[in-house]
């Protein structure tokens, strides 16, 4: 799956739980409604593992793309 579309998508799912719960939880109470909130909060942490995963490839690939500069040797001056 595309790492922009899992993004977007777990960002959705954070923001819908959440409002979700803040509905839920002026019914019924923390107790109730706690684990819309947990679910939230994984969602979050699960777009943060996403975007940094996706960060570090993209960093990795572009030191890979950046080729080593070649070194030339220079002749010592005698003493």
């Amino acid at each position: 799956m595309n790492s922009k579309l899992m993004r977007t998508i777990l960002l959705a799912l954070t923001l819908g739980f959440f409002a979700v719960w803040a509905l839920e939880f002026r019914r019924a109470g923390l107790l109730e409604s706690y684990w819309l909130l947990l679910v939230s909060i994984v969602c979050l942490l699960i777009f943060q593992f996403v975007r940094l995963k996706a960060s570090m490839s993209a960093g990795a690939k572009q030191q890979k793309e950046v080729a080593p500069t070649r070194q030339i040797a220079t002749k010592k001056p005698k003493k």
